[in-house]
């Protein structure tokens, strides 16, 4: 593969009145064979700021309504709202007559302004340190599992057949080669990687609706990542997720209600 097919796979070209053809491919796919739901993000928050002509993103909330397929698609976007400091718009993907997803973001400058940081980083071990768990200890292969590096401390329990109990994990990630993270690749690696539900057992997740704030780019390298569970309720869960770079910088955060399978 060459290293543009992240460009190629999130581009959507413009037909006029707000609409964008694109075509989702197999190369983001999931184990459930289905494209991840961070890469249908990605896809439609890029398009729908192109043709906005909008700043950066600064928020995006996704709800899907029905599982995609690879094959082609259509943007369907619209304005909101053209404010001085943020501009807000829509992007509905349809697979034909299937309404597949439906989001709404807002975009904004980069500015100076008031900045406070009360978390901290994951403590991980430097990713030279970790292992590669790409064809090791159960994990998947194929799919978006070729478009990423993944580096962890130790394989999550799931893989191994021994799930923890604790719906959390830490690693380092990055897209495959190293290649350079841009808003839209920010929010894809909010859901990027096996859902820690995992860890209470013999489960599957799919995303229901997925809010990714965006607050800056990353510094090249490595990217750590926090991602844990603490409800599941009648069958619904949650996942929380923040990105940091090797610097200590919060990159982004997210929150995404899940549905176990």
């Amino acid at each position: 593969m060459t290293d543009d097919i992240y460009d190629i796979d999130t581009a959507s070209v413009s037909r006029g009145d707000g609409i964008r053809d694109l075509t989702l491919t197999d190369r983001w796919n999931t184990p459930l064979g289905k494209p991840n739901g961070g890469y249908l993000l990605a896809a439609m928050l890029r398009g729908l700021g192109e043709e906005m002509r909008a700043d950066d993103p600064l928020v995006a909330a996704v709800t899907y309504l029905a599982s995609p397929v690879t094959g082609p698609a259509q943007l369907r976007t619209s304005v909101l709202r053209r404010g001085r400091r943020v501009q807000t718009g829509t992007a509905s993907l349809w697979e034909g007559d299937r309404h597949v997803a439906e989001m709404t973001a807002s975009f904004g400058p980069r500015t100076d302004g008031p900045t406070l940081e009360l978390g901290t980083p994951p403590d991980l071990p430097a990713p030279d340190a970790c292992f590669d768990p790409r064809g090791q200890a159960g994990m998947p292969e194929g799919g978006i599992f070729d478009r990423l590096d993944y580096r962890l401390a130790s394989a999550p329990g799931w893989a191994v057949g021994r799930p923890s109990g604790d719906p959390s994990v830490v690693l380092w990630q990055r897209l495959r080669d190293g290649r350079t993270i841009d808003f839209p690749a920010l929010a894809f690696l909010c859901d990027s990687f096996a859902p820690p539900v995992l860890e209470l057992g013999d489960h599957s997740s799919m995303t229901v609706q997925l809010t990714v704030h965006l607050h800056r780019l990353p510094r090249p390298g490595w990217i750590a990542t926090r991602l844990q569970t603490r409800h599941l309720v009648n069958g619904f869960h949650e996942e929380d997720c923040e990105l940091w770079d090797e610097d200590g910088n919060l990159l982004a955060q997210s929150r995404q209600l899940g549905i176990i399978l």
